[in-house]
């Protein structure tokens, strides 16, 4: 293993870098073993120093990726990036490809699960592959891009304005410095920084608006709340702790309804998507959805699902 690259990046970056097992092009011949279509979408481009070409292979009766590789040109931790996402993607429907996040990516190239895989200059090579993964899912389902979808706002950035502003809120990023280190968007262009600019603060009111909402909540005691207000809370607390890692397996849960019996409070559920199918979904999927409400509301909530 190259030392420098491990010292630069961790074992399972560099690991990545070295054996890049996905990098390539899928073959007609591979495809049809496969009982395939071969569907590639381009992303970036020579002038932004990033060009990704994704080749899946998709099972189009079922929409889902039966084998994924790329060709790429862009920083070295690119190669890493976009090999555990053509590895993830195996046996993931479009739909679920779509639901793809930042922290979820980034934490799978991490060595220590306490320290950033990626140096903050090079973060954008997670942010272009999820957008070009999702690019090309629009492509399969040819859906149509409105103004904001395809409008690329700065000279030196793959992304549009709609991607610029799902990044900003994502990482919550505050100055325009962060927001080069994640899209490269105003790295150089004067142009577009004053639009920049205006993204970052509107997504700083949102966040103020949602921390006091957030406050008024967390200030009445649980048990205090109203029918109501106890729905809206449980749907918070999901939102902030395990709704991200069911979405991106495909699934969600909606909140029915928030019952006192005694001493305990009785939330019903319902399981949506790939988790209303899912083995662990009577055990460790509703372990982990009762211990994070038990957590952030009330340690006796009891999770029942319907």
């Amino acid at each position: 293993m190259d030392l420098d690259k491990k010292n630069e990046y961790g074992i399972k970056i560099a690991m990545f870098i070295e054996n890049p097992k996905y990098m390539g092009t899928i073959s007609e011949e591979e495809a049809k073993e496969l009982g395939a279509t071969i569907h590639s979408y381009t992303y970036g481009g020579k002038e932004f120093d990033y060009e990704l070409t994704l080749h899946w292979a998709i099972n189009t009766k079922e929409d889902t990726m039966v084998l994924a590789r790329y060709e790429y040109e862009g920083v070295l931790s690119g190669i890493a990036v976009n090999h555990m996402m053509a590895l993830i993607l195996s046996n993931k429907t479009m739909a679920q490809i779509e639901t793809i996040n930042y922290p979820a990516l980034e934490k799978l190239l991490r060595d220590n699960p306490n320290i950033e895989a990626l140096p903050m200059e090079e973060s954008h090579a997670v942010i272009f592959a999820i957008d070009a993964a999702k690019l090309a899912v629009k492509k399969y389902i040819n859906k149509p891009l409105n103004h904001e979808e395809s409008t690329l706002p700065c000279k030196e950035s793959p992304m549009s304005i709609a991607s610029i502003k799902t990044a900003i809120a994502d990482q919550n990023i505050q100055t325009l410095e962060t927001l080069v280190a994640f899209t490269k968007a105003g790295s150089s262009d004067e142009k577009c920084k004053e639009d920049l600019l205006t993204y970052i603060e509107e997504n700083k009111s949102v966040v103020k608006e949602q921390e006091e909402a957030d406050k008024i909540l967390n200030a009445v005691p649980f048990k205090d709340l109203s029918p109501d207000h106890r729905v809206i809370a449980v749907e918070t607390a999901i939102d902030n702790t395990v709704r991200q890692f069911l979405v991106m397996d495909g699934g969600d849960i909606d909140i029915l309804s928030v019952k006192e019996k005694d001493e305990q409070y009785e939330v019903y559920i319902s399981y949506l998507g790939a988790c209303s199918s899912c083995d662990s979904s009577g055990s460790g999927t509703l372990i982990a959805i009762e211990n994070a409400l038990k957590d952030k509301l009330d340690p006796n909530i009891r999770v029942i699902p319907i």
